[in-house]
C-alpha cells in the first residue's frame, strides 16, 4: 500500500505538480520517517517550502502556528504524565479535587494516573472540553468522569501558566477544528494519507476538512491492520469515506518462502534459538543486520530479547522511543554526577557514580579503593573518605593506592570540578551538561565503538542517542525556564517515567537488528522476521482499557451512542484486534518467517502457545487436534522449513503429518539447538573432547581444533581456561600452626568454609556489632584491672559517640542501647563478685592437647569459686540460648578442655599496675568449676547469665579427639561447606557449592 502511494507522489511531481502543494501524512512520526526516506531514495531532486511528508499531529502543529502568534509547543507523553502525577500529589495531599472519597487513596498510585490520562486523551480527541466531560459524567452517573473534567480545568490552566501554549498530540488536532478558517485556506492541492486505519477520529475529521478544497485526495490503509485501538484509533475513517474511485489490492508482490512455526520446551532454548537464527541469516546467508526484525508482544519483552542477541553478539537497534530516558545506564549516571555537583551522594549513589560509566571502575576496583582508603585514613569509613576527597585536593596516600585507583579518584573529580566550575559562572542547565559530558571523554570513545560496528558498537550507538535525547531535553527545559536549577531540571528528567519522544536525526537506520513491538511494526518490512514468545495470555491481551474511569463507556457513548451501563462485550472486539495484531507481526517478512513460543506443561512456570498458533497452522493446512500435537507441528515444522537455522543437521524428508490423539507415536525429543558462535563452538568442541562416551577420531579432531583456536587467541578455547576441569590450584596449607581459637570452635563445626573464608568478607553492617563488643570487652577487662567505673564508662562512651555513624536518630538510638549495656556489665561484675572471686581479665590461653592440637586464645574473666576455676565469657548480642543448648557450648567447653590440661602462670605485676598478670599454659591440669555465659544485652531485667556444668574428663576427652579435624580444616587445602541454618546470612553463598548461586555453572 505505501508503495502505491508513494508511486502517486512520484506520478504528481514528474507530472510537473507543484512539490509544495503536495501533503503526504503518516499517522505517527515513525512511520512518516520512513515514508519520508522512502520518497527521497526515489527522488532525483525536488524543491519545497516544507517537507512534503507530515505525522497527524505535525500537521495540526504546523496548521496552529500559522495563525497564533504565542508560542506554541507540544509536550510529550512522559512530560505529561509528570504533571499528571504532580497534580494528583497535591489533589491527595491536599484533597483537592471532586474526586469520589473511596477513591483518594488511590491518587498517588501511577496507575491511576495512567487511566487518568488515558481517559482524558480520549476525551480531547473527540473535542470535549471540561465542561462537556463533567456533562457527561452529570447526565449519566459517572462522579469519575465529573472528577476528570475537573481535573482536566485545572491541568489546562496549569499549563497556561508556563508563558506557552503546551499541548499534547491529541489536543493539537482538536484545537485545528475549532479553527476552520486554517482548513479553507491551506496550500495543498494533493492530499496522500497511508495507514488510514490508524486515525483516531478526531485525525480523520482533520483530513476530511481538509480534503474538500484539495484537487486530488488519496486514502489507503488496510482495515486488518487496524490495531491502536487503546489509542482511540478506529477504522471508520477508511471504510467509510466516500470515494469516487475505489481500488482494492487482493495479492501481495512479496515471496517469501514457507514460515516455520518452533514451538519449543524452555525459554533457554527459546532464546537460543533466536540467536541462532539471526546469527545464521547474517553470516551465512548474508542478510544485513538491518534487514532483520525481532517482533515481541510488549515492551517488557524488548529487554530479554535485546540481551539475548547482545550476549551472542548480535548488533541490536531499539526505538529510542520505547524506552525511559532516565532509565538509560548513561543518562543514569550524568544525572548522578550532576546531583553530585550540589548535594552529597548517599554511599549507594556513590557507589554506582563510580562503578558506572562516569566513573568506569569495576566492584573489585572500588573495594580494592575503599580499603585502600580505609587504610590510609583508619579513623574514618573508607566511604566517608572517599567522599571528602572528592572535594578537596588529592594528598600522597603513600603508595597506598594503586595507579588504577588513583586516576579513577581523578577521573570522577574531574567532572565533578568541570560541572561546578560552570556552576559558578552561572552557566545554564544545557551548559553545565556539556561540561560534565565533556569532562567523562566517553563522547570519544562512545564514537568510535559506534563506528566499529558490533554489538558492543550498537550498545555504544544506543548510548549516544540517550545523551542527545538527554541535550535535547536540556535544551527545551533552559528554553522554557532560563533561571530554573539544575535540581530541578534532574528532577524533571526522573519524574518522567513514560518513553519520551526524541528527535529523528538519522539519515539511515544503523546496521543492526531491530527490536519492537507488533505495534510499533506496523507499516514497515524487513527479509527476516521472527516473532518471538507467541503466549497464551500475553497474545492475545484481552484486559479491559481504562476499567477505572469507564473509558470504554466513554469511546461507546461519544462514538456509538451506546447508553453508559449498557451490557455490552468488548471481549469480542478486543480478541479480533489482538488477531489483526498478529497478522501485522506475521507479514512484515519479505523472504523468511519464524514464529517461536514456548509449551513447558511441566515447568514451575507453566507457559501455553497462543491460540493464534494453532490458527496458523490450520490456515496453512495443518490440522492440530491438541496440544502434545501443536508441539510436534512446531517441532517438525521447524526441522522441515528452517533445518539449518535451527542448528539442525538435516531436514526430513517427508511432509509434515500428525498422529492423531490416540494413535501413541512418541513425541519428538526437544529442539537441541546450536548456536552458531564463537563460544557455542568452542563449548561444542571442548564437550566432544572430554566426552568418554565418543569415539576416538572424533575426540581427536576435536582436540585439534581446540588447539588451533588456542593458538589463535580464542577465549575458552586452551585447557587452562577450563576453569571446571582444573585441579586444585595449590595443594599447600592455608597455614603452617596446628592452633585453634575456642572463639572459632563453633563457626567450624557448623561449616569450616563460611569459618575460614568469611571472615575475609568486609561486613559494613556487622560494624557496629564488633564496635559495640569490641567496647564493652575494654570495659569489663578495665574494671577487672582496677579502674573505677565512670571514668571507664565515659572513655567507652566517647569512644563510641565518635565512631558510631549514620543519621542522628540512629546514633542517639544506639548510644542509648550501648549505654544500657555498659551499665548492666557494671551491675553484674558487683552482683558477682561474692559468688565468684576474680583471678583476671583477658587471661591469655596457650595449652597443648596432644601433640596435634594447641588451643590459643583469651579468657574475657577467670574466677574461682571455692577452689575452682570458672570461665566467664560476656556476650554482646541480645539472643539468649537456652540452658540446655548451653551446655553443649563448645567455646566454653573448649575453654574447660585447656583448663583440664593448663596450669595457672601467674607473672608479677606491671609498673604502675594494680593486679598481677595471669595466663593459661600447659600443665597438670587444674580443678574447674565450669563456665557462665554473660548477656548484658537481654531484655529480662536482670542481666541474663547461662552455665555450664563442669564436664566430666572423659568428655572432655572425646570433645579433644574431633580437635584434629577442625585443625586440618584451618589448614585446608581442602574446606568443606555444610548446609546450616546460617546459610540465609552467610556472606559467601555466591562461591558455596551448597549454594544454587555458589555453585559451577557446568555442573547446572
Amino acid at each position: 500500500m505505501s508503495s502505491l502511494l508513494i508511486d502517486v507522489v512520484l506520478a504528481q511531481l514528474n507530472a510537473g505538480a507543484d512539490a509544495s502543494g503536495i501533503l503526504v501524512v503518516a499517522p505517527s512520526k515513525e512511520s512518516g520517517s520512513l515514508l519520508r526516506r522512502e520518497l527521497a531514495e526515489n527522488l532525483d531532486d525536488y524543491a519545497a517550502q516544507t517537507s512534503m511528508v507530515r505525522s497527524v499531529h505535525s500537521l495540526a502543529f504546523a496548521l496552529l502556528r500559522q495563525s497564533s502568534e504565542e508560542e506554541l509547543r507540544l509536550i510529550t507523553g512522559a512530560e505529561q504524565d509528570a504533571v499528571i502525577r504532580e497534580l494528583l500529589q497535591g489533589h491527595a495531599a491536599d484533597r483537592r479535587g471532586a474526586w469520589p472519597e473511596e477513591m483518594r487513596p488511590a491518587l498517588e498510585y501511577v496507575g491511576f494516573a495512567r487511566q487518568l490520562r488515558d481517559l482524558l486523551l480520549r476525551a480531547i480527541e473527540r473535542g470535549l472540553g471540561p465542561t462537556d466531560l463533567e456533562e457527561l459524567g452529570e447526565r449519566y452517573g459517572r462522579p469519575m468522569w465529573v472528577a476528570a473534567g475537573d481535573f482536566l480545568r485545572e491541568y489546562e490552566r496549569t499549563q497556561a501558566l508556563a508563558g506557552s501554549h503546551s499541548y499534547s498530540a491529541a489536543e493539537l488536532v482538536s484545537q485545528v477544528l475549532l479553527r476552520p478558517e486554517l482548513l479553507r485556506e491551506h496550500p495543498w492541492h494533493t492530499i496522500v494519507v497511508d495507514d488510514a486505519q490508524l486515525l483516531d477520529p478526531t485525525s480523520g475529521q482533520l483530513i476530511a476538512e481538509l480534503a474538500k478544497t484539495a484537487r486530488l485526495t488519496v486514502i489507503g490503509g488496510d482495515p486488518d491492520q487496524a490495531v491502536f485501538a487503546f489509542r482511540g484509533a478506529n477504522s471508520d475513517f477508511l471504510t467509510t469515506w466516500k470515494a469516487e474511485n475505489e481500488l482494492r489490492l487482493s495479492s501481495t508482490y512479496r515471496r517469501p518462502s514457507p514460515a516455520c512455526v518452533s514451538v519449543v520446551d524452555s525459554r533457554g532454548t527459546l532464546r537460543d534459538v533466536l540467536a541462532n537464527t539471526v546469527r545464521r541469516r547474517h553470516l551465512e546467508d548474508g542478510v544485513d543486520w538491518r534487514d532483520i526484525a525481532v517482533i515481541v508482544r510488549s515492551t517488557g519483552d524488548i529487554g530479554s530479547a535485546r540481551r539475548t542477541l547482545l550476549s551472542a553478539g548480535v548488533p541490536v537497534h531499539i526505538n529510542p522511543t520505547d524506552v525511559v530516558l532516565a532509565e538509560q545506564r548513561l543518562v543514569k549516571a550524568v544525572l548522578l554526577a550532576l546531583r553530585a555537583l550540589e548535594n552529597e551522594l548517599e554511599p549507594v549513589e556513590l557507589e554506582d557514580l563510580i562503578t558506572g560509566p562516569v566513573g568506569g571502575a569495576d566492584p573489585v576496583t572500588l573495594r580494592r579503593l575503599i580499603r585502600g582508603l580505609r587504610r590510609w585514613k583508619p579513623e574514618q569509613r573508607g566511604m566517608n573518605t572517599l567522599r571528602e576527597l572528592l572535594d578537596g585536593e588529592l594528598p600522597d596516600f603513600n603508595n597506598l593506592l594503586t595507579e588504577r585507583e588513583e586516576a579513577i579518584l581523578a577521573r570522577i573529580r574531574g567532572v565533578l570540578s568541570a560541572g561546578r566550575a560552570a556552576l559558578q559562572q552561572g552557566a545554564a542547565v544545557e551548559e553545565v551538561l556539556w561540561e560534565v559530558w565533556q569532562a567523562t571523554g566517553l563522547d570519544t570513545r562512545l564514537q568510535a565503538a559506534a563506528l566499529r560496528g558490533g554489538a558492543a558498537g550498537s550498545q555504544a550507538d544506543r548510548d549516544l542517542d540517550a545523551m542527545m535525547a538527554l541535550f535535547d531535553a536540556a535544551g527545551d527545559y533552559a528554553e522554557r525556564r532560563p533561571a530554573a536549577s539544575l535540581e530541578s531540571f534532574i528532577l524533571h528528567i526522573t519524574e518522567q517515567e513514560l518513553p519520551t519522544g526524541v528527535r529523528d536525526r538519522r539519515s539511515a537506520l544503523p546496521n543492526a537488528v531491530e527490536i519492537l513491538t507488533a505495534h510499533g511494526a506496523v507499516g514497515r518490512e524487513w527479509d527476516t522476521v521472527i516473532v518471538a514468545g507467541v503466549q497464551e495470555g500475553t497474545w492475545p491481551s484481552v484486559g479491559e482499557t481504562g476499567s477505572l474511569f469507564g473509558q470504554e463507556d466513554l469511546i461507546d457513548v461519544l462514538d456509538r451512542g451506546i447508553t453508559p451501563g449498557t451490557p455490552v462485550s468488548h471481549v469480542s472486539g478486543r480478541l479480533a484486534e489482538e488477531r489483526r495484531l498478529f497478522h501485522v507481526a506475521t507479514t512484515r517478512h519479505r523472504q523468511r518467517l519464524l514464529i517461536v513460543a514456548v509449551d513447558s506443561p511441566e515447568s514451575d512456570v507453566v507457559e501455553e502457545p497462543s491460540r493464534f498458533i494453532d490458527e496458523f497452522l490450520s490456515a496453512r493446512g495443518v490440522d492440530v487436534p491438541g496440544a502434545q500435537a501443536r508441539r510436534e507441528a512446531g517441532k517438525r515444522l521447524a526441522r522441515q522449513a528452517w533445518p539449518r537455522e535451527l542448528g539442525l543437521e538435516v531436514p526430513e524428508p517427508n511432509p509434515v503429518t500428525l498422529p492423531s490423539a490416540a494413535s501413541g507415536e512418541e513425541e519428538l525429543d526437544p529442539l537441541d539447538v546450536s548456536v552458531l558462535s564463537v563460544p557455542a563452538f568452542v563449548a561444542q568442541l571442548r564437550r566432544c573432547a572430554t566426552d568418554p562416551e565418543t569415539n576416538e577420531a572424533e575426540r581427536s579432531q576435536a582436540v585439534r581444533q581446540l588447539a588451533r583456536l588456542a593458538e589463535a587467541g580464542v577465549p575458552g578455547a586452551h585447557p587452562d581456561q577450563w576453569w571446571a576441569a582444573r585441579g586444585v590450584a595449590s595443594e599447600l596449607p592455608l597455614r603452617g600452626s596446628s592452633t585453634v581459637s575456642p572463639s572459632r570452635v563453633d563457626a567450624l563445626l557448623t561449616c569450616p568454609l563460611n569459618a575460614v573464608l568469611g571472615q575475609l568478607v568486609e561486613d559494613d553492617s556487622a560494624n557496629i556489632n564488633l564496635l559495640r563488643g569490641n567496647l564493652a570487652h575494654a570495659f569489663l577487662e578495665a574494671l577487672g584491672r582496677g579502674a573505677a567505673a565512670e571514668p571507664a564508662k565515659r572513655l567507652v562512651l566517647d569512644a563510641f559517640d565518635a565512631l558510631v555513624e549514620g543519621p542522628a536518630w540512629h546514633r542517639e538510638a544506639e548510644r542509648v542501647d550501648f549505654e544500657r549495656l555498659i551499665d548492666r556489665t557494671h551491675s553484674w561484675v558487683l552482683s558477682s563478685s561474692t559468688s565468684l572471686e576474680p583471678v583476671g581479665v583477658e587471661v591469655p590461653v596457650n595449652v597443648d592437647i596432644g601433640s596435634d592440637v594447641t588451643i590459643r586464645g583469651f579468657i574475657d574473666r577467670l574466677a574461682k569459686a571455692g577452689e575452682d576455676y570458672v570461665v566467664v565469657d560476656l556476650k554482646t548480642g541480645t539472643k539468649v540460648p537456652s540452658a540446655a543448648r548451653a551446655q553443649d557450648n563448645t567455646q566454653l567447653m573448649t575453654y574447660q578442655l585447656a583448663l583440664a590440661h593448663g596450669a595457672l602462670v601467674t607473672a608479677p605485676a606491671e609498673p604502675g599496675g594494680e593486679s598481677q598478670a595471669v595466663s593459661i599454659r600447659t600443665g597438670d591440669g587444674l580443678p574447674r568449676g565450669g563456665g557462665v555465659l554473660v548477656y548484658p544485652r537481654s531484655s529480662t531485667a536482670a542481666v541474663s547469665t547461662r552455665e555450664q556444668a563442669t564436664k566430666p574428663p572423659e568428655e572432655l576427652e572425646e570433645f579433644a579427639q574431633s580437635l584434629p579435624a577442625l585443625v586440618a580444616e584451618l589448614r585446608g587445602p581442602d574446606l568443606t561447606a555444610r548446609e546450616n541454618a546460617d546459610c540465609d546470612r552467610c556472606p559467601i553463598r555466591s562461591i558455596c557449592p551448597v549454594m544454587n548461586e555458589g555453585g559451577l555453572v557446568t555442573d547446572a
